[in-house]
């Protein structure tokens, strides 16, 4: 059932990657630049989901790291697109971000700790 649920999510991120790049509207050089980047950092978390449904839970610390590598191109692709003049430390993108960022790392963290027998 793991395997099967990361397969189906690596999908759906292609999928969302595919509608960024069809349905955003960009004006300037740097919005499309954002497009492009934010795609094909969607697209890239969904081959980490496609890495991720061989490990049974037990990602290696390295597939962690390129899960938030991509979180955090993601966000920067947002900010790129809106402008970076529009960046807020309380913006509900940036909030919504770092707890995730949070939430990896005790996710981390208790693997180690239960896994660790």
């Amino acid at each position: 059932m793991y395997a099967l649920f990361n397969l189906i999510e690596g999908i759906l991120w292609f999928v969302v990657a595919a509608i960024i790049l069809v349905r955003v509207p960009c004006a300037t050089a740097i919005q499309r630049g954002a497009v492009f980047a934010g795609a094909a950092a969607f697209a890239v978390f969904g081959v980490t989901d496609f890495l991720e449904s061989q490990t049974e839970g037990r990602l290696p610390a390295w597939l962690w790291g390129l899960k938030i590598a991509c979180g955090a191109a993601i966000l920067a692709s947002r900010y790129s697109y809106k402008g970076w003049h529009r960046f807020r430390w309380y913006d509900r993108e940036f909030l919504f971000g770092l707890c995730c960022l949070v939430a990896v790392g005790l996710i981390i963290l208790l693997q180690k700790v239960v896994l660790s027998d």
